[in-house]
């Protein structure tokens, strides 16, 4: 009986992280299809960004498990994530490519 219930356990955590891992993906091929309508990205280019946008995205799910939302430290953290995720782009592309990178990932605000 303890083993149905240990395997019944580790079936829902592995399915979880699977789920989590296949939205990560998700997002960040979004990201990095935002990224490339708005500038041109070679293949090693969009490789290296999506890389790196993994690494990001699985750092704040972690974050954000770890964290109870709306704490000081949670968006210290995810302040911290965001700067890593800055220095690797920069040390990837270069000062510039990055900042043309970043500018490229946001969303046009809509004016009311």
């Amino acid at each position: 009986m303890k083993k149905v219930i240990l395997f019944l356990v580790f079936t829902v955590t592995m399915s979880s992280s699977l789920f989590a891992q296949k939205n990560i993906e998700k997002k960040v091929n979004t990201y990095v299809e935002t990224v490339a309508s708005k500038i041109t990205l070679s293949s090693k280019e969009k490789e290296t960004l999506k890389t790196l946008k993994v690494a990001q995205m699985q750092s704040a799910f972690e974050i954000n498990k770890k964290y109870e939302k709306g704490t000081p430290e949670l968006k210290e953290q995810r302040k911290a994530s965001s700067k890593n995720f800055s220095k690797a782009l920069i040390n990837a592309f270069g000062k510039e490519r990055a900042l043309e990178i970043k500018k490229a990932s946001k969303k046009k605000k809509k004016k009311n």
